[in-house]
């Protein structure tokens, strides 16, 4: 079977088994081919060398990214045309100290497959909703892979519907395609960074910023810039529960008096497995506009009402 083939079907395979993302490790004499799905991951199967770095090359070419290179990171992005319509990845490789590379393949929602979104507890949803109404700073923290991209849709997607806001998004990469909204995506190759993106669409003045992720100093300035004058502005940061985004902003070197005259809200998420069925869920904990959760209760609540196992209670308590 030729390459472009192989890397379809395996490309496909993962679409229709809902994973996360799909690995090609280098082990030994072969590659390992894994798929993840939220916490679990699946070895499918090992291949020769020589057919795995073909498949590396391809991805690479179909992701616009630097076949020749070897040894850096390197990220890209791809969408895929298959029998049952397109689907959008997103690719990072980088050499190990053989020079042997590893690519990581992620899976990208569409708007339509956002719907599908599931709610351990399906109330917390609406609240939130409900509770994301000033303009201002929102933040969503939670591990890779926990949705946060998909919640900002959902949210905006909605405000979107009922008021017909102009909306203006800057991703590394574009995650989910949404034809109502302006789309930007990095590419510092050509200066198109999050800090020169962040002043150009300003000047487009949008009711609604969505910025992909805070990473550095420099951003977590022009985010909070943007909220205090006047912006509503959604955006995530890695942080390891509710209470500790605030940490991270001051960690940035924000004010704590900017940040609370622009920070309304604060949301953690994590993936978690919902009982007697194969559904994941996403559980929220929040602090919006006087609006607070307790992540802890809400565990209970989800146990109580038979939503998860004891096991997930456990490992998430």
């Amino acid at each position: 079977m030729e390459v472009k083939k192989i890397t379809q079907s395996l490309l496909e395979r993962g679409v229709v088994k809902k994973a996360s993302d799909l690995y090609l490790f280098p082990v030994a004499n072969s590659y390992e081919i894994s798929y993840r799905y939220h916490h679990e991951i699946e070895c499918y199967k090992k291949i020769p060398s020589e057919l795995a770095e073909k498949i590396v090359l391809y991805l690479k070419y179909l992701a616009g990214m630097d076949i020749a290179e070897k040894r850096k990171v390197q990220v890209g992005s791809a969408t895929i045309q298959t029998k049952t319509g397109e689907f959008r990845v997103r690719l990072s490789s980088v050499g190990n100290y053989l020079n042997r590379e590893t690519i990581v393949i992620r899976f990208l929602q569409s708007a339509e497959e956002t719907r599908n979104y599931h709610y351990v507890l399906p109330n917390q949803y609406e609240l939130l909703k409900k509770s994301v109404t000033k303009k201002g700073l929102y933040l969503f923290s939670g591990p890779t892979g926990a949705g946060k991209s998909t919640t900002m849709y959902e949210l905006i997607k909605d405000m979107y519907r009922k008021n017909k806001k102009q909306v203006v998004t800057i991703e590394d990469p574009v995650e989910i395609e949404y034809h109502h909204f302006l789309q930007f995506q990095i590419n510092e190759k050509i200066d198109l960074t999050y800090d020169s993106l962040i002043k150009v669409c300003l000047r487009h003045r949008p009711d609604i910023l969505i910025i992909g992720e805070i990473r550095d100093k420099q951003t977590a300035q022009m985010v909070v810039r943007a909220a205090l004058t006047g912006h509503t502005v959604f955006s995530t940061i890695h942080a390891s529960n509710k209470d500790s985004v605030l940490l991270r902003l001051l960690d940035f070197d924000i004010p704590k008096m900017e940040l609370n005259q622009c920070l309304k809200g604060v949301v953690y998420q994590e993936i978690l497995q919902m009982r007697n069925d194969n559904n994941y869920g996403v559980l929220y904990d929040m602090s919006v506009n006087g609006v607070e959760t307790n992540w802890q209760r809400s565990l209970e609540e989800a146990y109580k009402s038979k939503r998860i196992s004891k096991e997930i209670y456990d490992v998430y308590s």
